[in-house]
Order: C-alpha cells, then structure tokens, then sequence
C-alpha cells in the first residue's frame, strides 16, 4: 500500500495518549474540553480501516473475518480490564488520577511498540487466497 497501515495506527495511539495526557494536565474550560472531543473525534474511528487493510495484507483475505474478530474481542477485553482496573485504582486511592496516568503511558508504549516494528519489518505480499473447484 501508499502508507505503512501498522505505523499509522501506532502513531494514532500515540496521538490519542498525549491528547489525553494533554487533556488531564490542563484545568478544565469549554475551549480545552471542545479541542479535546475535536482531537478525540477526529482520531476515533481511524484505527477500523487501519486494522481491516492490515489484517488482509498479513493474512489475506481468506482469514479477514475470522481475525478481524479475534481484534474486535480483544479490544472488548482489553476495553473491559480497563474500566474495571480504572474501578479498582479509584475504590484503592479515592481518584482517578492514577489510572489515567496509566492509561496514558499503557497507550504511548503500544503506539511506540507498534511503530516500531512496523517500521523494521519486512514487507511480504500476503498469501494467495485458495479456491476450491
């Protein structure tokens, strides 16, 4: 493709952890709460096509389904752990504030990760879709 579609969707992770850590450093207002629902929207649904178009040049189309789901669950999980620990943090230090922090660090690390290895693996054509006759 034009654009490496792994190194996108790290530097969109790592995009939307500085605009929350921008967010929770700054006394709310109307002007940075407006900017950071822009920020956030504009990066929200980004990641879809991103995962789609990635999961079809590692595995091919015959597999899209299948591990596009496997994404979809584990998000779900990793959405679910998160609430959950962000929960316990609060009932443990009476705040939030730690497990944004968290948040914000668990979201660099996996965009710099991401890039990363985007960035040195090999390009590979995926593998041929098998027909049955």
């Amino acid at each position: 493709g034009r654009w490496n579609k792994l190194a996108l969707l790290g530097g969109i992770y790592v995009f939307r952890s500085l605009a929350l850590g921008w967010y929770f450093m700054l006394p709310p207002t109307p002007a940075t709460t407006l900017l950071f629902g822009a920020i956030m929207g504009f990066l929200w649904l980004g990641v879809g096509p991103l995962v789609a178009g990635a999961v079809a040049e590692l595995f091919g189309l015959q597999w899209q389904a299948m591990i596009q789901g496997l994404a979809f669950m584990s998000h779900q999980l990793g959405s679910f752990l998160g609430a959950y620990g962000g929960g316990l943090i609060y009932d443990a230090l009476g705040s939030y504030n730690m497990a944004w922090r968290i948040g914000v660090a668990v979201g660099l690390a996996a965009g710099i990760i991401q890039v990363a290895f985007a960035l040195i693996r090999p390009t590979t054509s995926p593998p041929p879709v098998l027909r049955t006759a």
